[in-house]
């Protein structure tokens, strides 16, 4: 089978959160099952672009239109030995070299311009994927694409939608489609949700089968408490709406070699090298040696997080947040 993935960060080259962990382990373990061809694109930041870190080979430039003007795209691919496994890069420095990742005020447009620039570039190399994978209302455009401007491109290919964080569903305004997809006036009332233009809503219409991160978060989202407006147009897709848990990278997160660990441990020593792991990270950040809550939380619910830590009988609470999203390592309040 021969797979395509759409997605704005994968890891190692751009991560801001966990979608970044998926599209770095989830490739790479479709590569390994016998048959499968995996590729995957993601937009050439200048992060990437001007990092020194990757060797990467130049296949070509074209244009694509967004309404009623055209775009450059260039291709790039990464330089590997891995075959079945392809990573494709699209450049466009007007849209992806704005020192960010996202939180620019045309998100929409840049990610509009990378749909339709993943599309024509699986066209430019001949690639015909049995199905495209596309994650995030950053991809959310794909599936619509795919059954209109990209139909005749590629008429066998189907489309997976995965919702992995549903608070963000690429939203703009009701010209959005004149001003910038350029798509015929037919799709207004697909793109159309809750009198804005909603991309993730477009995908959930439009995708082959639309999935999620767990099978927890696909029942979450069936209730209105939970799918942020979302919860009628999902469990209007019935058993073509499914939860598949994320996996992990055991490679890459492997408490017996993982770097950075102040003691590696195993299944059956994990109870003294947690307890290690904990005196050291108490010892950095200079706190004594009692208790310590851990929690996993997005980053938008640190402050409920730490609301909720008042109920506990410590005054103490460590942050972790991924650097690229506030720009530190961690913080401690006492």
């Amino acid at each position: 089978m021969k797979i395509a993935m759409v997605a704005s960060e994968a890891a190692p080259f751009v991560k801001t959160g966990g979608l970044g962990d998926v599209l770095q382990a989830l490739p790479q373990a479709l590569s390994e099952i016998k048959n499968n061809e995996v590729s995957v694109f993601i937009p050439f930041y200048d992060r990437i672009k001007y990092s020194g870190k990757y060797d990467v080979e130049f296949l070509g430039y074209f244009d694509v239109p967004l309404a009623w003007r055209r775009e450059y795209v260039g291709l790039l691919r990464l330089k590997s030995r891995r075959k079945k496994l392809k990573i494709y890069f699209i450049d466009n420095e007007h849209y992806f070299c704005r020192g960010c990742v996202y939180g620019c005020a045309d998100d929409g447009e840049r990610y509009a311009y990378f749909a339709k620039a993943a599309l024509a570039s699986m066209a430019f190399i001949g690639l015909q994927p049995d199905v495209v994978h596309c994650h995030d209302w950053q991809a959310a455009l794909v599936p619509l694409l795919l059954k209109t401007e990209y139909r005749e491109s590629f008429p066998n290919t189907r489309s997976v939608f995965t919702i992995h964080n549903i608070e963000y569903q690429g939203k703009a305004n009701l010209s959005f489609n004149y001003d910038v997809i350029g798509l015929p006036r037919e799709c207004d009332e697909i793109l159309r949700f809750d009198d804005c233009t909603n991309l993730m809503k477009a995908a959930i219409v439009t995708a082959d089968q639309v999935s999620t991160v767990s099978q927890t978060y696909c029942q979450e989202l069936r209730y209105p408490y939970y799918a942020h407006g979302m919860s009628q147009v999902l469990s209007s897709r019935g058993g073509d709406f499914t939860g598949i848990t994320n996996g992990i990278d055991m490679k890459l997160f492997n408490p017996m070699t993982t770097a950075g660990l102040a003691a590696h441990y195993n299944e059956k020593t994990f109870h003294e090298g947690k307890v290690q792991n904990k005196l050291a990270l108490q010892k950095e950040l200079g706190l004594p040696e009692d208790a310590i809550i851990g929690g996993i939380v997005r980053g938008d619910k640190v402050l409920i997080a730490v609301g909720d830590m008042q109920i506990a009988p410590y005054d103490r609470v460590v942050l972790f947040s991924m650097p690229d999203s506030v720009g530190k390592v961690g913080y401690y309040f006492n």
